[in-house]
């Protein structure tokens, strides 16, 4: 039997070469990739056995790592494998083991080359608030995120910190200064990373996806006392609409204060959103759809009045401030010819 590090390496690398963003690893299976969203084994590769995932696993981890993952049944990790990185999920399925790695490029793209509408560069002035950016998983939303940062990181002075679990891009300070901070790693909870941030001279804080609804609510009323300050405040949710992300967010701060002060609160806080998708393009590769909701008079009224269901008939009506539904973003690429519907 090849050694099982041996064989992960060989996986990768090929996986990398293919263009790959996923490979899945599961016991009984062959080894499963994602090429532009298309899902597929990999060519000429035997089924994976269980002693194979728990000897790699085991190449993964240390042995605090390994009985903290027994405990809580899932681990979620960055490593550098075969001169690529990747973040992987370790999980239990049907009482064993299973593993999923995403590639991570080493290359930050540029903020311009995303395919952002021209308003989203005006996030770029790095005014104090909440800037939101949002999507399920895969569509990207991290990757846009380290663009943001390192095009403010090249062209801009500024005291900047991330908070997340695990950290996938590294940043190396340019003309800002860039902090990171793992949870777990470099500070306990994100409750104690957002107390540090409270209590430091910071331009701008950038916390990753929180996947525990109950961490996220607690982190909140941290996270509004930062934005209402003098900073910019960079967060990361997995929803779908703009309707969906104040939505959530206004349900987690709603346990904390009452519902008119939340509402009162995300409204004088809020600079914008943006909700992202990949599609697949014409001819094979991925192209990004998005929504982007900006924080006008019209929008703060909402917000206040509990109207959120009715943001997507103001992001419509708001074309010429720069705002665009992901709906209309989507009908765009269709038209265009660079998507077919079907894709969508």
């Amino acid at each position: 039997m090849e050694v099982p590090s041996i064989l992960l390496n060989r996986i990768l690398s090929e996986m990398a070469k293919k263009n790959g963003s996923d490979l899945h690893l599961i016991m009984g299976s062959r080894p499963m990739i994602r090429i532009n969203g298309e899902f597929a084994p990999l060519a000429d590769q035997e089924m994976i056995t269980a002693e194979v995932i728990t000897k790699i696993t085991e190449t993964l981890l240390s042995q605090e790592e390994i009985v903290k993952l027994k405990e809580d049944r899932s681990a979620i990790l960055v490593r550098n494998i075969a001169n690529f990185r990747f973040r992987i999920n370790i999980f239990y399925q049907k009482e064993s083991l299973a593993l999923s790695f995403h590639y991570i490029s080493s290359v930050i793209r540029n903020f311009s080359d995303l395919g952002l509408p021209e308003v989203s560069r005006n996030f770029l002035k790095v005014e104090p608030g909440l800037l939101i950016f949002a999507g399920v998983y895969n569509s990207g939303k991290t990757s846009t995120v380290a663009s943001f940062i390192e095009e403010i990181n090249k062209t801009s002075a500024k005291n900047i910190v991330t908070i997340e679990d695990p950290i996938e891009y590294l940043f190396t300070s340019k003309q800002s200064l860039i902090t990171q901070r793992q949870i777990g790693r470099d500070v306990n909870t994100v409750a104690k990373a957002l107390d540090y941030c409270l209590n430091e001279d910071l331009d701008i804080v950038y916390i990753n996806e929180i996947k525990d609804d109950e961490v996220f609510n607690l982190a909140l009323p941290k996270i509004f006392e930062l934005a209402s300050g003098n900073c910019l405040v960079v967060l990361e949710v997995n929803a779908d609409s703009s309707e969906r992300v104040l939505g959530k967010i206004l349900d987690g701060i709603s346990q904390k204060m009452s519902g008119e002060a939340a509402r009162y609160n995300l409204a004088d806080i809020l600079v914008g959103v943006v909700v992202q998708k990949l599609v697949k393009r014409r001819g094979g590769d991925l192209i990004l759809a998005n929504e982007i909701l900006l924080n006008n008079s019209a929008v703060k009224s909402l917000i206040r009045e509990g109207k959120i269901y009715q943001l997507q008939n103001t992001i419509q009506t708001s074309k010429k401030d720069g705002m665009v539904s992901l709906s209309k973003s989507l009908a765009d690429l269709i038209e265009s010819g660079e998507v077919r519907r079907e894709d969508t």
